[in-house]
């Protein structure tokens, strides 16, 4: 397989061009990360002590051992290590059983720079299979849409599971239950 270079002005041009999609089905952006192994937007919730407990997050990443970003799409972190284990654990499961159908390649492990440790849930495509930024911008959009399906399984909030998780991101009072039951109405 090829390797594909991509520069941050075409990234930046992919980002402007999926970001409204993204605002109007799951929510607005509450990071940014770029390293030499990812360049992504996120989504991030936490609860309570807990701090970080999953993100959703869509960008460039490299999941080879080529030198550059060799892939795009999105993935969902849920941490697993930290306070409260057991409904850490029970955070990966709900999304381990309802994205099983969306993810493109088997779970995988993620580590932080911070000490996190958890489950990372992919839907990747390699770079080289993109003849050109809409072909990749569709992508994304398809990423967004299979994440979007969950969201009214998370506004139904079973067995109270996010009953306290919120947007991570100030002024740190959106739950994610009312984000989800909002957004799930969206076309």
């Amino acid at each position: 397989m090829d390797e594909i270079l991509i520069d941050r002005d075409r990234i930046r041009d992919i980002f402007v061009g999926i970001k409204p999609y993204f605002k109007d089905k799951l929510g607005k952006y509450t990071h940014q990360r770029i390293s030499g192994d990812w360049h992504f937007h996120g989504l991030g919730f936490v609860n309570g002590d807990m701090t970080y407990v999953f993100g959703i997050n869509i960008g460039f990443f490299k999941v080879s051992t080529k030198k550059h970003y060799s892939h795009v799409g999105m993935n969902l972190l849920v941490r697993t290590n930290g306070i409260n284990r057991e409904l850490r654990l029970k955070y990966r499961d709900f999304f381990r059983q309802n994205l099983s159908n969306w993810i493109s390649d088997a779970e995988m492990i993620y580590t932080s720079d911070r000490g996190g440790i958890g489950s990372e849930f992919p839907k990747y495509r390699a770079l080289s299979e993109f003849e050109n930024d809409e072909q990749i911008i569709n992508f994304l959009k398809e990423c967004i849409d299979g994440m979007h399906k969950i969201y009214p399984l998370i506004a139904a909030n079973p067995d109270k599971l996010f009953e306290n998780v919120l947007r991570a991101a100030p002024p740190w009072h959106d739950l994610l239950v009312q984000i989800a039951d909002e957004f799930s109405n969206q076309e």
